[in-house]
């Protein structure tokens, strides 16, 4: 059985990662982009066979994929950001409960 334990620091790292990674897909739909080549790199051959459409619907694909994953990666970030800040909302609260309760208990 494993034993997973999230904190504050682990949710952080993780959205590190993902925006760390979000950036390596944004760098290949670029490089997806530049590689789109005029149509006379086909010649007619290529384009009688149907290679310089396939071709670019593929990197159209690539790109497209490339970029749906860096927007993931960027929402991911921001809802690991937006559960740290919730649970340090809420342990505040839970402490001025506490500390509230022990006040009244006192006076």
């Amino acid at each position: 059985m494993t034993d997973l334990k999230m904190t504050p620091e682990t949710l952080t790292g993780h959205g590190q990662g993902s925006e760390s990674l979000a950036e390596k897909f944004g760098q290949l739909a670029d490089l997806l982009h530049q590689a789109k080549v005029d149509d006379q790199c086909f010649g007619p051959i290529g384009e009688a066979v149907g290679l310089s459409s396939k071709y670019f619907e593929s990197l159209d694909q690539c790109r497209e994929l490339a970029t749906k994953a860096q927007e993931f990666l960027k929402n991911t970030k921001q809802s690991l950001d937006d559960t740290v800040k919730d649970y340090a909302e809420t342990e505040q609260q839970i402490s001025d409960l506490l500390k509230q309760a022990g006040e009244d208990l006192a006076g």
